[in-house]
């Protein structure tokens, strides 16, 4: 009985040791929750600065502040820092601190890019200031003809560099031409001019290449992945921990209940079991436990974490489930040899996810033996996929290596040649075994001094790279000229280990420039004069015109529906139609005359000065004529016209500015009057487009000035009466001008480009002011902002909302964007992939003003709308109005057969309303209602009907 009651109190004893030890690990389990609230938080800290470097990396044509963009990768690293300084492993398991350092691994090669991205576009404003430099600096009495040539050149540097227009190859056949025309005449400042051009049109081709490899690393799909992993890993956590702490507290009760020796027995098979258990389950291989027919009986949580597939999934079935049809029979062959025969067996697999993807496995399977007998078989599974996948990630660096065209030359830090790939061994004539061992001095031309060679050994000591033109010598003797780009790689101890060398060979380069002569003056597509040849041609003739006292007739030609021909049927057809227009024109025109291409659909037609107006008019009409006859392209029969407007020297403008500007005003006007028509200038128009002017000068200090606000108006549930939504609605009182309409700044902002801005004030301001009023109506759905078709055509627009979203901790699918049926008109791939890419990321989309235009049934399907919007000039008149009655009808319908919702906007009157609701729309909006209100005004409407 002694030895009963004294184990009884040891056992008591041991009994509170493990409730403390419970409720220390329910301590523990809440300090877990903070870390990964705290993970959590940093990984999303981490998506929005990395969409900052990204939008850092679209720059190319602005000298860039790099502080930013230190400042965000900083951020980045102190983010990833604060998960990295903590035991991840130890709490959240291997895969996740896996994760985490593929995390950190990509972000140290994108900063590296980065890096070497920033380094080439200061190269390449570098290589621009200098050009402009030295084409300033030309001596007076250089030769016209060169003279050209360096202002030609610069001329498509200009355009490339602000992405007018693709140069690279004209540049290129340019400078060849100032090369051989000037052979023995080349300056000291001549050859830097050529330098520098190379060096620019090189810079531009590597930060091409550089951007591109810095999207292909996918730091931003691999933050997400990690951010899904962190979840379920601490779901799955919450889950098992509960389910421990339970069974822990169960078997307390259980053990306190059985006699001494039951009790003893019990706890040492829990144990034993437990720890096997908790060997299988936290194993990092996959564990599968099959009956002697290889049916499967048991797997654990890493195989479900691998193959995609839970336990349920594949109890009973074979691990034929897994087969991927890729692994050679040979090695099942191999495999069912050795188990029938009671051997273990090793080996590897090509299996298949649930979800498809392939992943590789290294396996190791063994018979289970019960009285000689087979009656299991366990097998353990290693995923060897990152392996496999960084073996082959070895072997593509490789044959990069081998098959890029620059010559590429590995030196040690005893400054001997260790390797060189084909490029160099192309470019130079040496093989590699020749190199091995030599010095790069073997290449030397004679044609640098020894002060050269100092120099560029103390960069790469002070500065660890060295870059610069450089003439080597071939094995056979040639000198040719090389872009050489030094780097000097350090090892951990900060010592230089290796030097590598980037040869580029200029030959090929410096042969290209003959066609880029031609296009400095000339319209790439049509060969047509471009400005700068039309400003040039035009002074001349005014001159000519002013000393004979003679008139001048400039015709500025556009072409209507262009856009729509080029957005529809692709840029290669508008490219065709574009040509065919200039032929025509060019056929009808005299010799004497002067026909230019200003750019896009737009003609610039100078008359001699023997044509009166008369004259004038009856060329416009042979124009507008010719124009107009069926095009065919590629089995398209195409019909375009034109809106021509007529300035006329003196009269309308004695320079050229105001001539091309005048005319250009005139065809705004021919456009207006219904297009495929002619138009002089008069002093009218001037006055109508001063008032715009007017307008457009404002616009610029007005976000400044804070003059924008936004008014809000209900959008509620026509049965129930209960607000839904408010649309956004932007307006402008100027200090200037007063109240000025929406319908007359809008399409001024969205001709001069100030939509960009006015836009992301009112995307911002119109989610900060949803946040409030969720607030105090938690029921509200979405807040609707319009959006103008112009603001898509931003490459930032999405990446932009999407921020200011995140900003304000909203969901995508609680902003709806308002789009016109103008931009459905105005169908393009482009517009589709703009809609599907955010509808991807959650925004809802609304087609505002439905009805007013002549929008395709067949378009509308193609678009991911939600809601339609009947125009208030159809709710205008009934139920009394038979013809708005059965439109508001057929609209009504139509919308819901395709699964859309229907607002009503502009209710004013009672009757309307109850029509609607007879219709079963959904949702209305207008005076009835609530008039637009205030921010102040929306809280104090919410606040009562809350």
């Amino acid at each position: 009985m002694v030895k009963i009651k004294d184990l009884f109190i040891v056992q008591l004893f041991l009994f509170s040791l493990v409730i403390i030890g419970l409720f220390s690990y329910l301590f523990f389990l809440e300090n877990g929750k903070s870390n990964y609230e705290k993970y959590k938080n940093n990984l999303n800290k981490m998506v929005v600065s990395n969409l900052f470097i990204n939008n850092f990396l679209e720059k190319r044509d602005t000298f860039i502040n790099f502080d930013k963009v230190v400042f965000q990768t900083n951020s980045f690293e102190s983010f990833l820092e604060n998960i990295l300084k903590n035991d991840v492993e130890k709490e959240f398991g291997e895969d996740f601190n896996l994760s985490i350092k593929k995390i950190k691994k990509l972000f140290l090669k994108k900063t590296e890019l980065v890096e070497r991205f920033k380094s080439r576009q200061a190269s390449l404003l570098n290589s621009l200031h200098y050009i402009y430099e030295l084409n300033h600096a030309l001596p007076k009495d250089i030769k016209e003809e060169k003279k050209k040539l360096f202002e030609e050149i610069t001329f498509l540097i200009m355009q490339e560099f602000i992405k007018i227009d693709k140069n690279e190859k004209d540049i290129a056949n340019l400078i060849t031409k100032l090369e051989e025309e000037n052979k023995n005449h080349l300056t000291h400042k001549d050859q830097l001019f050529i330098v520098h051009s190379k060096k620019f049109i090189e810079n531009l081709n590597f930060l091409e290449n550089l951007r591109t490899e810095i999207y292909g690393l996918d730091l931003l799909n691999t933050i997400q992945k990690t951010q899904l992993n962190l979840e379920k890993i601490y779901n799955e956590k919450l889950k098992n921990q509960f389910l421990i702490s339970f069974i822990f507290f169960i078997s307390i009760i259980i053990i306190l209940s059985l006699m001494y020796k039951q009790h003893m027995k019990a706890k040492k098979i829990k144990n034993e079991l437990s720890a096997f258990k908790y060997a299988v389950e936290n194993s990092d291989n996959s564990i599968v436990l099959t009956d002697a027919k290889k049916n499967i009986l048991y797997v654990n949580d890493n195989f479900e974490r691998i193959t995609g597939y839970q336990k349920g999934d594949v109890f009973g079935q074979t691990p034929e489930v897994l087969g991927s049809g890729e692994t050679p029979q040979e090695v099942y062959d191999d495999l069912n040899k050795k188990l029938e025969s009671g051997d273990k067996w090793e080996g590897e697999f090509v299996n298949k996810k649930k979800d498809g993807t392939l992943f590789y496995e290294k396996a190791s399977i063994v018979p289970i033996k019960i009285d000689d007998k087979i009656t299991n078989y366990l097998a353990i599974k290693l995923d060897i996929t990152e392996y496999i996948e960084q073996s082959e990630e070895l072997k593509l660096s490789a044959a990069i290596f081998e098959n890029i065209k620059e010559g590429i030359l590995i030196c040690g830090a005893d400054k001997r040649i260790l390797t060189v790939n084909r490029g160099f061994e192309s470019i130079l004539g040496y093989s590699k075994s020749e190199l091995i061992g030599e010095k790069p001095s073997l290449f030397k031309s004679g044609f640098h001094d020894f002060i050269f060679y100092k120099k560029m050994w103390q960069d790469l000591k002070d500065k660890g790279s060295w870059r610069g033109k450089i003439y080597d010598k071939k094995k056979s003797g040639e000198m040719i000229p090389i872009w050489l780009n030094i780097s000097a790689i350090k090892n951990n101890n900060g010592e230089v280990s290796r030097y590598i060398a980037v040869h580029t060979s200029l030959q090929e380069i410096i042969k290209s420039q003959k066609k880029a002569e031609f296009l400095a003056y000339h319209d790439s597509l049509t060969s047509l004069p471009n400005r700068v040849k039309l400003e040039s041609d035009l002074e001349y003739t005014i001159n000519i015109a002013n000393r004979n006292e003679l008139e001048i007739f400039v015709l500025f030609i556009d072409l209507d529906r262009f856009k729509i021909i080029n957005d529809t049927l692709g840029h290669g057809i508008g490219d065709e139609l574009l040509k065919i227009v200039a032929k025509r024109i060019k056929s009808i025109l005299r010799e004497t005359d002067i026909l230019a291409r200003m750019g896009g659909d737009e003609f610039i037609v100078v008359l001699d000065t023997s044509r009166n107006k008369k004259g004038a008019g009856f060329v416009c009409e042979k124009i507008l004529d010719i124009i107009k006859e069926p095009i065919i392209i590629q089995n398209n029969n195409l019909t375009t016209t034109a809106s021509i407007g007529v300035a006329v020297f003196p009269n309308d403008g004695k320079d050229i500015t105001s001539l091309i500007k005048n005319a250009d005003t005139a065809m705004y006007y021919a456009k207006k009057l219904g297009k495929n028509n002619y138009q002089f200038y008069d002093e009218k128009l001037s006055l109508d487009v001063h008032a715009q002017l007017k307008i457009e000068q404002s616009l610029k200090s007005a976000i400044l000035d804070n003059e924008f606000y936004l008014n809000y108006q209900p959008q509620y549930n026509i049965k129930t009466k209960e607000v839904t939504s408010f649309e956004a609605l932007v307006r402008w009182q100027s200090k200037e001008l007063g109240y000025v309409r929406p319908d007359k700044f809008i399409p001024i902002a969205e001709d001069n480009g100030m939509i960009y801005e006015i836009g992301k004030f009112v995307f911002e301001q119109a989610c900060e002011a949803f946040v409030e009023f969720k607030k105090i109506n938690k029921n509200l759905k979405y807040i609707a902002i319009n959006i103008s078709s112009v603001q898509f055509k931003d490459k930032n627009f999405v990446n932009d909302i999407f921020y200011i979203v995140c900003k304000y901790n909203l969901k995508p699918s609680e902003i709806e964007l308002e789009v016109t049926e103008r931009y459905v008109m105005e169908y393009s791939q482009s517009n589709l992939n703009t809609m599907d890419e955010l509808r991807d990321l959650g925004f809802r989309f609304s087609i505002d003003d439905f009805g007013t235009g002549y929008s395709s049934m067949g378009y509308l399907t193609k678009f991911p709308i939600d809601i339609i919007k009947v125009d208030k000039s159809f709710i205008d008149g009934t139920p009394n109005d038979n013809n708005n009655v059965q439109i508001v009808k057929a609209i009504v319908v139509l919308s819901k057969s395709l699964g859309f919702s229907v607002v009503a906007e502009g209710i004013e009157y009672k009757e309307q309303e109850e029509f609607l609701q007879s219709l079963n729309c959904d949702f209305g909006q207008g005076y009835l209602f609530s008039k637009p209100l205030s921010f102040d005004d929306t809280l104090t409407i919410l606040e009562k009907k809350n």
